[in-house]
């Protein structure tokens, strides 16, 4: 019978022959395979995280002019019209309908970036910016100028629940 010998990082073996004595650790092959298959599945989340962003911006998009139709309904009840507006904002909304005007988050998505809003919008505004129009014949009641009609101008950069992408305005009667 033949008993294993060890010689200085060799064994040997009755049936095999001589070996090749494995120290602790990965070769370079493994090394690359696993940094690779890192790099391919963090590009995969990088991808994710940017379509969910601008899936979130524009979901502000929408919740910000809902926000903004219920206080100008608000408004409408108290004053029996819709207020002014100076710059593309509404006047006298805030704080007794809301606690702040909201602006259009950043950067623009899709081919917001890219747009101006149309008339009656003044020319050159960005379609990625909120723009209020009150609209109609104005009068006084209570001591306000208010409008019988308004148009809230907005930009979805990507298709959002049902509406899709592209200028949009929301209006007393919903988004258009």
């Amino acid at each position: 019978m033949i008993r294993n010998k060890k010689q200085k990082g060799f064994t040997l073996t009755p049936k095999f022959g001589v070996t090749s004595r494995r120290e602790g650790g990965f070769t370079l092959i493994e090394l690359l395979v696993v940094v690779a298959i890192i790099g391919l599945l963090s590009s995969i989340a990088l991808i994710a995280l940017i379509s969910a962003r601008q899936k979130s911006r524009n979901a502000k998009r929408l919740g910000d002019m809902t926000q903004m139709n219920t206080a100008l309904e608000l408004y409408f009840a108290a004053n029996k019209g819709y207020p002014s507006g100076t710059g593309g904002l509404p006047v006298d909304l805030r704080p007794e309908f809301v606690n702040s005007i909201p602006s259009a988050p950043m950067p623009p998505d899709g081919a917001c970036d890219l747009l101006t809003h149309g008339s009656p919008v003044p020319v050159g505004i960005p379609a990625n910016t909120y723009y209020y129009y009150p609209s109609g014949p104005s009068y006084l009641e209570n001591g306000k100028t208010v409008f019988p009609d308004y148009g809230y101008y907005f930009c979805l950069g990507n298709k959002t629940g049902n509406f899709s992408p592209g200028i949009r305005i929301i209006t007393p009667t919903g988004v258009k």
